[in-house]
Order: structure tokens, then C-alpha cells, then sequence
């Protein structure tokens, strides 16, 4: 049964791309706006748009002139306590983790004319986004308070004794980038299509500074954070999938 399904879809999509005589060929859409999603046939995956996990709009001018803008916000929380009342050394601790990041595109499209269904465009694009972390701990009223990351803590042993490895995640920054972007639109039905885009740009990242204070000497050894780190890079970039996007 499961090698029939593939071949169910492949009849599906020729039919919708080759109308009967009967039906009216699509055409590209003029004005208003759209959307779409990001469809990777090859995991079986259904996202939003952009590898972010961004919401896309598109907003349509005309037949070759689009705005396009990209949005996404993005909250982590994780809250977990421990408590031992019993024994020599009675423990009661929390572990608070929060961050919030979020991210906006904006750019243009210009279209081409390439008969009543396919739609290839060039464009560009512009961003910024950042991200703000905190991480509290607190150990018998003993507290440690961690900005601009999440620590975390990985106990090894080598077989002959035991080492802790300290380290940071979700980490803070502030980020710009910019991309010239081709790709192509086809429409398989009036205002439904799919497409393709990959692009080449750049993208420079200033990491927060990491500030680490303890109250009533929390028991540890203590972090030497990096306190001035960046990335940047250039080259070409390529979404995870096809598009798949409807106007309105």
C-alpha cells in the first residue's frame, strides 16, 4: 500500500498543473497579498516559511512589483524545583530559564513575465533580530543569577575520576543581515502556487555579554564567560524545501 501512495500524489499534482480543455489555465496573481509555507518532501516536514520559523507576507502591487516582510517571536520558559528534607544535608533548589528572541525582514520582489503560470523574480532583502536570556538558580537560598545565556553542567567521568564541563546556551545577541534573493513562483491553480528561492548574502552576529553575580556564595567554581564575542558570514543561502503559498 505504501508504494501506491507516491504514485497517487504524482498523479494528483500532473493533474492540477495540466488542466482539461474544459478549464481555464491559472493565472498569476495581480494584486493583494500572501503567504506560505515551507514543505521538505524529503523528512515529511510542514513549517512556516523561512528556516527561523518566520511568518511570511507578501504583498502584491501589480503583476511584477512585491513587498515582502518576514516576522517571527519566538519565548522559551523552563521551571523546575528539587527538594530533599530528608538526610544530612537537606537540599532545596529552583532552576529558572527565560529568553525571548525576535526577528524582521523586510525586501522587494521584481517579477518577470513568463506566461500565465510561472512567475520568476529577483529581489532583496534587509533583517535585524536579538535575543535576551536569563538564567536563575538557587541552592538552599544561595543564589546565582546568569545574563545573556543559560548555563548548563555535564558531569564526565574517564574512568579514574570525575570532571564537570560548564558551558552556555541559548545565548543573547543582535544580528543584522542582507541577502539578493532569485527564485520562482508556479501557479498550479488561480492564486495557489509553489516555488522555489535561494539567494546570497551576509549575516553579522554580536553576541551578548554573559554577566554572572552570585548572592550568599553559591557553590561552585565559578565561569570565566566570554564577554565580547561576534560571528559573520557570507555566502549563499538556501531554504529547506519547496514553497507552497496562497494570495488573498
Amino acid at each position: 500500500m505504501y508504494k501506491i501512495i507516491p504514485i497517487v500524489l504524482t498523479g494528483l499534482f500532473f493533474f492540477m498543473i495540466k488542466p482539461a480543455n474544459s478549464q481555464v489555465i491559472p493565472t498569476k496573481y495581480v494584486k493583494g497579498w500572501g503567504t506560505e509555507l515551507n514543505f521538505n518532501p524529503f523528512d515529511g516536514s510542514l513549517s512556516l516559511n523561512s528556516a527561523a520559523g518566520q511568518i511570511k507576507v507578501r504583498r502584491f502591487l501589480n503583476d511584477n512589483k512585491v513587498l515582502r516582510a518576514s516576522i517571527a517571536i519566538v519565548s522559551k520558559h523552563e521551571n523546575s524545583t528539587a527538594k530533599l528534607v530528608y538526610g544530612q544535608q537537606p537540599y532545596d533548589g529552583s532552576d529558572k530559564k527565560k529568553s525571548l528572541s525576535t526577528s524582521l525582514n523586510i525586501g522587494a520582489e521584481k517579477h518577470f513575465n513568463s506566461g500565465r503560470r510561472l512567475s520568476p523574480y529577483l529581489g532583496v532583502e534587509v533583517g535585524a533580530g536579538f535575543k535576551v536570556s536569563k538564567h536563575e538558580l538557587e541552592n538552599n537560598s544561595k543564589k546565582k543569577t546568569i545574563k545573556g545565556a543559560w548555563e548548563y553542567q555535564v558531569l564526565n567521568y574517564n574512568g579514574q575520576y570525575y570532571s564537570t564541563e560548564f558551558g552556555f546556551l541559548e545565548r543573547g545577541f543582535i544580528s543584522t543581515n542582507g541577502n539578493i534573493l532569485t527564485g520562482f513562483d508556479f501557479y498550479m491553480a488561480d492564486n495557489f502556487y509553489f516555488g522555489y528561492e535561494l539567494g546570497f548574502g551576509f549575516e553579522f552576529v554580536k553576541y551578548s555579554k554573559v554577566e554572572v553575580t552570585k548572592d550568599n556564595g553559591y557553590p561552585d567554581s565559578g565561569l570565566l564567560p566570554d564577554i565580547d564575542a561576534n560571528s559573520w558570514s557570507i555566502g549563499p543561502r538556501l531554504l529547506n524545501g519547496i514553497r507552497i503559498g496562497y494570495n488573498f
